[in-house]
This record gives C-alpha cells, structure tokens and sequence, in this order.
C-alpha cells in the first residue's frame, strides 16, 4: 500500500484539532520536524527505511514532550535509536542466544524472535513497552504495521496495518468519546467509564 500523504494528513489534523479543544496547550507538546538528514542518520544507525508515513511524521513532529498519543509518548529520531540500541544489544547478548521467541496474536506478526532488528519502537510507556513500525512482518502482514512491543510479555499484538490507519483510529476514538486528554495524567488516556 503507497502512503497518500493527504489521507495522513487530514487524520492527524482530525486528530490534534479535537485534542486542542480540550486543552488549549496541546499542540504546545510537539517539537518541530526532523529534517531529511537528521531522518536519514536515524535510518543508518538502525539500518533501515523508515515507512513513509513514520518519515512523514517526523518531519511534521521529530518528537513531542507529553504522551500526545494514547498512553504513548511520541520518540524523537535520536529516542528511537537510544531505544533501538537497548532492545538491539539484548537481541545479541540474550534474545538470540537463548533462543527468546514471543507469542504473536496475529498471523501477520513473526514469532520466532522476542524482538527483531527490523521491530522500530515509534513510541514508548516509560516502562520500556512500546508501538514498533514492523518491518519485517510475516507473509500475509504489510511492512510498517504497528505492532505492540511488551518488555516483559510475550504478547505481540498486531494494531493497525500502518502508521496512518493507526492514526485514523485513535482520531476516530477521540471523536467517539473514547479517548481523551487527561490533566491528571498529563497525557491523551482512554476514558474511563463509571460504573
């Protein structure tokens, strides 16, 4: 599938656009673009292309400041190679030789491995729990899906079919009511429902 740039676009305008009319400081959050050569160093150093609409992102927002995303926190191009580096250096002293494999709940997500080197952390928890741009999916899967990266569970879940559909439906949440900016938590969470 070709990233429509006009299709990313109008979702992440939908998006921030119902987030700021509940708090007025939220675009405040994001840091400006990445330029095409801090992009390209970040590519290198964890040997890969990026999907373009994560490339397309970071030339909107190389990063934000709160957790913008629903309980993620948005990475910088240098973030996600720190955070490549950790998962890559377990990858070579502990996930491989000890043959770590993970419990994938999608067909479309390979299993063999508890992370890969083509497995992009896009976005993190604090906790080292992330959204991977999997650029390595099994047969049936689309490179760039957005998939669940647990540091301490084997669960692999399969979100969204890319970083665009990703964003139509969490924008699609925020106009349901489902998500929300919380200032206690000081970020975009679900919206808990009373019972």
């Amino acid at each position: 599938m070709s990233f429509d740039p006009e299709r990313f676009n109008k979702a992440w305008r939908r998006y921030c656009e119902l987030l700021a009319k509940q708090h007025s400081a939220f675009l405040s959050y994001f840091s400006v673009g990445a330029s095409p050569e801090q992009i390209a160093v970040a590519e290198q150093a964890m040997g890969c292309n990026l999907p373009a609409d994560v490339r397309h992102l970071l030339s909107l927002h190389n990063g934000a400041e709160a957790q913008v995303l629903p309980a993620w926190e948005l990475f910088s191009t240098e973030r996600m190679v720190d955070e490549w580096r950790i998962w890559e250096d377990l990858y070579q002293d502990q996930f491989k030789p000890d043959g770590y494999d993970c419990e994938p709940s999608s067909p479309a997500i390979l299993g063999d491995e508890w992370w890969r080197l083509k497995w992009i952390p896009i976005t993190g928890d604090g906790g080292g729990n992330h959204l991977c741009a999997d650029l390595e999916p099994a047969a049936g899967g689309t490179v760039g899906q957005i998939i669940t990266m647990w540091h301490d569970d084997p669960t692999r879940s399969l979100v969204a079919s890319s970083l665009t559909e990703f964003i139509e439906m969490i924008a699609d949440k925020v106009e349901r009511g489902e998500l929300h900016w919380d200032d206690e938590w000081g970020g975009v969470c679900e919206r808990v429902q009373e019972a």
